[in-house]
């Protein structure tokens, strides 16, 4: 005779398999659930109506009838509007949110400039933003809420950060002081490559398993996903390629972004140009006009991404690797750039690389919206198909 508990790691995993079918479902009905997972319809129909009690199913009604006759279905599915999932993006300049249903369905999303490193003064623009948002019809209103940020992350909490001071505030505590629902913290490239899981390989209808995402924002990081799970190594450091030492011309020590992220580019165009407010639009400006300077460093760091690149490559042998660029996405002639330099290399394997330029303003908040779902849902390691 089985033992209790067996029953009941049994009936848990048959009631993720049976969601999670729901979720991937635009509709479906008891009979195609059972058919698609091998379980009894008597099975499926119990799970059915526990999750119906609990809110995750919509009634769709009565369905057509097979081409060999019998009852007509009743059909259902997901019920997308069980809550709201928040998203946040925490930039040098900016406080970047989405509110989407918790399948990822966006409903509105905005961005905010900040002129200041104070989290605890970027907190109270949050929680503004959390007391006075709607509840958009959903059976439970806000039910989570994402964090991207851009520095490593151990156990929900950012280790360091260089450009906000998270040392001096604890915002999980502080947010989950203003609402009780879970608050999950990650950083800006490991949500990119878990947007590029969840959300980019269903929409483009391909199947990647091992991913590489690099960010090239204010510093440089990178994203992993190893047989379609995270990797984030020790204490969260995985992907701080930015951090990597580079000798200059004059054996000069300096990181990575120091001299390549987008930020260090656009500060060393301002000091040629004797501008010290230079902004990506400004640059963009200059780019039209095919400026020789700015052309001239577009150049090297064409040269140094493709490098970049194909030293990452080498590491985790994935199957693609996403750019996420500001310059990509203004300018993609510079990944053809890219992509040329990087065959030259002579690269073994045949590792894609690929831009994500088309949704470049809101990878990380999809990726935290996926990321919070996953955790309500008890479905975090199962493959899902989320929707724009």
């Amino acid at each position: 005779m089985i033992k209790k508990t067996d029953q009941d790691v049994m009936r848990e995993n048959n009631t993720k398999l049976v969601l999670k079918t729901l979720f991937d479902t635009d509709q479906t009905s008891r009979s195609l659930i059972a058919e698609k997972i091998n379980l009894q319809k008597s099975t499926v129909s119990s799970i059915v109506r526990e999750l119906h009690e609990q809110g995750l199913i919509e009634e769709l009604g009565i369905g057509e009838a097979s081409n060999i006759g019998g009852r007509r279905p009743n059909l259902i599915r997901f019920n997308r509007k069980f809550g709201l999932v928040l998203a946040f993006d925490m930039g040098f300049k900016h406080l970047k949110y989405s509110v989407n249903y918790i399948n990822g369905e966006l409903i509105e999303q905005d961005s905010i400039n900040i002129y200041t490193n104070k989290v605890k003064d970027i907190f109270a623009l949050m929680k503004d933003i959390i007391v006075n948002l709607q509840d958009y019809g959903t059976l439970n209103g806000l039910i989570g809420i994402a964090i991207a940020v851009h520095a490593p992350v151990s156990s929900n909490q950012v280790l360091y950060s260089p450009f906000l001071d998270f040392e001096t505030f604890d915002l999980i505590e502080a947010l989950k002081e203003v609402i009780d629902v879970p608050v999950v913290i990650e950083n800006e490239a490991n949500l990119t490559a878990i947007y590029i899981r969840d959300f980019y390989q269903h929409a483009h209808q391909v199947q990647f398993d091992n991913i590489l995402a690099i960010n090239i924002h204010n510093g440089i990081g990178v994203g992993t996903i190893i047989d379609r799970r995270l990797y984030k190594g020790l204490k969260g450091l995985s992907g701080e390629i930015g951090r990597s030492i580079i000798m200059t011309g004059h054996k000069e020590k300096r990181r990575l972004e120091e001299v390549y992220s987008e930020k260090a580019v656009l500060d060393q165009i301002g000091q040629l140009k004797k501008n010290s407010n230079f902004t990506l639009k400004d640059f963009v400006s200059l780019m039209k006009k095919k400026d020789p300077e700015v052309t001239a460093i577009m150049e090297q760091w064409v040269t140094a991404i493709a490098q970049i690149t194909y030293n990452s490559i080498q590491y985790t042998a994935p199957d693609a690797v996403f750019l996420s660029s500001r310059f990509i996405a203004h300018f993609p002639h510079l990944l053809d750039g890219i992509i040329k330099e990087y065959l030259s290399l002579e690269p073994l394997g045949s590792s894609q690389i690929i831009s994500i330029d088309d949704h470049i303003h809101e990878l990380t908040l999809l990726g935290g919206v996926s990321l919070v779902a996953r955790q309500i849902l008890g479905l975090e390691s199962y493959d899902l198909s989320f929707t724009k």
